[in-house]
């Protein structure tokens, strides 16, 4: 997880990932919109979901300390897309569509029976005469079904108020020398070969994943991924999550001070500024530096560790003497502090010129 956290925290890679979901995101959420999860959603809704897990997802897999906001930021970048996509699913079906009146087949002239009578002839006794009837077909025409197919909106297709048509039957022409099934009917007075053809079922989508083939002005029926919405997305998802300025700049700070731990080979918390270097530090470290002792004029030792710890390095002079912390409790009879009062005392009679403790 350590080697994929740092490749996501590669600006490289961070400006390349948004390139890749859009590759991936069109036939996965293709096959993902299909299930009852986001079948049942409007468009608008279901597209800002899959951005808003796309986002989530990314962010988390960078490092980023707020994959939420990136999460939302994602979604709701993905609301002018769809928007645009349901705009454009809309302007193609009213133009293709629109208005579009249907037909039906209707009887201009119906099947009449005509009847006669003739007497018989006995002469010819092999027509004993009676009645006859004779049957004249219906003649039949087409004409347009009352109604027709309404304008769809954008927002009709974005909420989901409006998620297919089905289209009025048609008339469609047809060559008595090759088909079959088509009838010689009326239409405006003229006869036509043809047949009513059943209307079909337009689906209408806000899909911001795929969009339609188009060659020469004409829809092939086929989908392409449309990667720029999903690109867009992600990456402002990935810029909403970033660190701040401040974030950023501790965040050097400790990696910093993890490298200078590493040159001086002491612990991070030890570690102060970038300039400083710990072994020439103050006597009292009490916010956690190493203690590196000046000892030229004496004194008290506090800092970092415990009594037989050594994890104080302490520049020393040529006849020095350091006395060990339980000798220096022992001198105040159980009491460090006591026992620094009174060796203190001590120096500074034997040493008129050592540190005084005051000046500690």
């Amino acid at each position: 997880m350590g080697f994929l956290s740092k490749l996501m925290k590669n600006p490289l890679v961070q400006m390349a990932l948004p390139a890749a979901l859009s590759f991936a995101a069109g036939p996965v959420f293709g096959a993902l919109g299909a299930k009852p999860l986001f079948a049942n959603m409007s468009p608008l809704m279901a597209n800002a979901l899959k951005q808003t897990a796309l986002g989530y997802g990314t962010a988390a897999l960078s490092g980023s300390r707020r994959p939420g906001r990136a999460a939302m930021v994602a979604g709701l970048t993905s609301i002018p897309f769809s928007y645009l996509s349901a705009a454009n699913a809309a302007s193609q079906f009213n133009q293709d569509y629109g208005g579009m009146r249907g037909m039906e087949r209707f009887d201009v002239t119906p099947a009449k029976n005509t009847f006669s009578y003739q007497e018989p002839n006995p002469a010819m006794d092999f027509f004993p005469g009676g009645q006859t009837m004779t049957t004249t077909p219906a003649v039949q025409g087409f004409r347009s079904v009352p109604g027709n197919v309404p304008t769809v909106t954008p927002m009709d297709i974005l909420t989901g108020k409006t998620r297919s048509v089905t289209l009025p039957s048609t008339l469609q022409a047809m060559d008595p020398a090759v088909d079959a099934g088509g009838i010689y009917s009326n239409v405006d007075g003229q006869t036509f070969y043809g047949n009513i053809v059943p209307g079909e079922t337009v689906n209408l989508d806000a899909n911001i994943f795929n969009k339609p083939e188009i060659i020469d002005g004409v829809p092939t029926g086929r989908f392409k991924t449309d990667f720029l919405p999903t690109a867009v997305s992600q990456a402002a998802g990935l810029y909403a999550g970033r660190d701040t300025p401040e974030e950023e700049f501790e965040a050097a700070k400790r990696r910093r001070r993890k490298e200078l731990a590493f040159l001086y080979g002491v612990d991070e918390s030890l570690i102060g500024g970038e300039m400083d270097n710990p072994f020439y530090q103050g006597a009292f470290m009490n916010t956690g530096g190493i203690a590196s002792l000046d000892m030229d004029k004496g004194g008290d030792v506090s800092g970092p560790g415990g009594p037989k710890d050594d994890m104080i390095d302490a520049k020393l002079s040529d006849g020095e003497f350091v006395m060990t912390a339980k000798a220096v409790e022992n001198f105040g009879n159980g009491s460090r502090m006591e026992g620094a009062k009174r060796m203190y005392k001590m120096m500074n009679k034997l040493d008129p010129e050592s540190e005084k403790m005051g000046e500690r």
